[in-house]
């Protein structure tokens, strides 16, 4: 028994030993041992946060935060319950597997921190927010319909935009209070977000995250065309513009090399 405990002991001793060793080294794939799907990711200071896709499963879209995109640690969830239908409370036959809470989108602006996400089983899109993000309290209001996959960008001019959809991407202004979309502002922002990846599509351009940087719009989103379906070379694009309607200059990446497309000014 003494034996057994003397080996247990060395065997911890060499894991931890191991561990301070490999944060040390270069970081390699993958960086987290868990399935982290549609990851947004602001920086606030020193600390990156990122949020994830928890489809059915409650709490939802877990909140990360790293110092050096390297190793992370989980520091809350942006609810605990998403809503009171009978898909997601598993009543009279009918249940939420697969569905839920889909891509999100987790910003920081004037303080506040914003998660939004939305849900087609019960039709809203919604946004939680609050001012300590590893500790709460976080305050939730939502709107309908479900937006799929959006990204929102507050900008220079007190502007909120949203970008949403998959293949046809739409683009709308917020509501200052963040309450829905100003009526007579949504229209199409690019009609095939597809078009760089061909006509043999699978999964629509969609999972949109808009950033703008020195003065420029950057517009990344994912496809998946027919037979390419991998884990670690799915076609991403994004688009660069210094106005945000239209976008155009769409750069495609994929397998790490990168190359030029010049297209019309899409509208």
């Amino acid at each position: 028994m003494n034996r057994f405990y003397t080996h247990t002991i060395l065997l911890v001793l060499l894991m931890l030993q191991f561990s301070v060793h490999a944060q040390g080294q270069n970081a390699q794939n993958p960086i987290l041992f868990a399935d982290v799907p549609d990851a947004s990711m602001v920086r606030v200071g020193d600390a990156y946060y990122m949020g994830s896709t928890t489809m059915h499963l409650s709490p939802g879209v877990p909140i990360m935060k790293s110092k050096d995109l390297v190793n992370w640690e989980l520091v809350d969830y942006a609810y605990d319950r998403l809503g009171e239908v009978d898909a997601i409370n598993l009543e009279n036959g009918k249940n939420a597997y697969g569905r839920g809470s889909w891509a999100s989108c987790i910003r920081y602006h004037n303080g506040t921190f914003y998660v939004f996400t939305f849900a087609t089983t019960t039709g809203k899109t919604y946004v939680f927010s609050t001012k300590d993000i590893e500790n709460g309290p976080w305050n939730e209001t939502s709107f309908e319909p479900s937006y799929h996959d959006l990204t929102v960008h507050f900008d220079d001019d007190g502007k909120i935009y949203m970008v949403w959809g998959a293949g046809k991407l739409m683009i709308a202004e917020l509501e200052s209070d963040l309450s829905g979309v100003k009526k007579g502002t949504e229209c199409v922002l690019i009609e095939n977000a597809n078009a760089p990846a061909g006509d043999n599509i699978m999964l629509g351009a969609e999972g949109s995250q808009l950033f703008k940087i020195n003065g420029k719009y950057y517009l990344f989103n994912m496809t998946w065309p027919r037979g390419d379906m991998t884990f670690i070379h799915l076609p991403s694009f994004y688009l660069k513009s210094r106005r945000i309607i239209p976008m155009y200059i769409i750069k495609k990446i994929r397998s790490n090399n990168l190359w030029e497309n010049q297209f019309a000014t899409l509208k």
